[in-house]
């Protein structure tokens, strides 16, 4: 309860009169990994409302457990401006490495890192994150700290952006889980910290076996309140995951 409570915590104090445009594409990570279970995952997130109606990221992503404690994916994603057409975005690859739980706290820790090769113009990117969970009983909070590295930008424009992920989930009947998640940025080398917008909201996650299906699917859907100075950007972020899982 204690670790929810700084993590929504950290997000009110954050969310303020400053603009901020979380990825489309975010979700909060988990820093667990399950050796030889496959995962074929698509998500989907647009804006609503405000200057950017319309906006919207699709995201296809195939990962692997290699072992206890590291997964490889490849990413691929399209992309669409307010009023302009669906292009190809980027494609990459990732690798999420669970590093253990801290002593005494019972956080658990992992890391997150990801090359995205940009097309159609769009910027290579190297990104990292720190993963953070703590359950207890119903409970998990989640929490990823982001650094994010554009390559190739020109000088004086390439500036490294920090942001953070996170969610508050209690399970209730069967595999259903109910809760908040939270997305944001927190500032770039430019300007960093300060008072920053944010993206909030209600979450419901499911997982389920289909009868007679070899795959266990996630659902996770979202609808995210904008904060702030945010608003004039969307009124509101929807967002919606489908997650299909197979142990090889």
């Amino acid at each position: 309860m204690l670790f929810g409570a700084l993590v929504f915590s950290a997000v009110a104090a954050c969310a303020g009169p400053a603009l901020a445009d979380p990825r489309l594409d975010e979700i909060v990570y988990q820093p667990y990994v399950q050796n030889g279970v496959g995962e074929l995952e698509l998500r989907h997130g647009q804006q609503v409302g405000g200057a950017t109606n319309g906006e919207l990221t699709t995201v296809v992503e195939a990962a692997y457990g290699l072992n206890d404690r590291v997964s490889l994916s490849l990413v691929g994603a399209v992309h669409r401006d307010a009023g302009g057409p669906l292009i190809a975005d980027r494609v990459g690859l990732e690798s999420i490495v669970y590093l253990g739980q801290l002593p005494r706290l019972g956080v658990d820790t992992g890391l997150y890192l990801e090359y995205t090769h940009g097309l159609n113009g769009a910027t290579d990117v190297l990104e990292g994150k720190l993963l953070m969970a703590r359950s207890a009983g119903r409970f998990q909070g989640l929490v990823n700290l982001i650094v994010e590295e554009p390559l190739g930008a020109p000088r004086g424009e390439g500036f490294a952006s920090y942001g953070y992920a996170a969610s508050a989930t209690w399970r209730t009947v069967g595999k259903l889980r109910l809760g908040l998640e939270a997305f944001g940025d927190l500032g770039d080398d430019h300007r960093a910290l300060g008072r920053q917008g944010a993206y909030v909201g209600p979450q419901l996650k499911w997982e389920f076996r289909p009868c007679g299906a070899p795959a266990e699917v996630e659902l996770d859907l979202g609808w995210l309140a904008a904060v702030g100075t945010d608003r004039a950007e969307a009124r509101s972020q929807f967002r919606i995951g489908l997650e299909f899982e197979h142990h090889f």
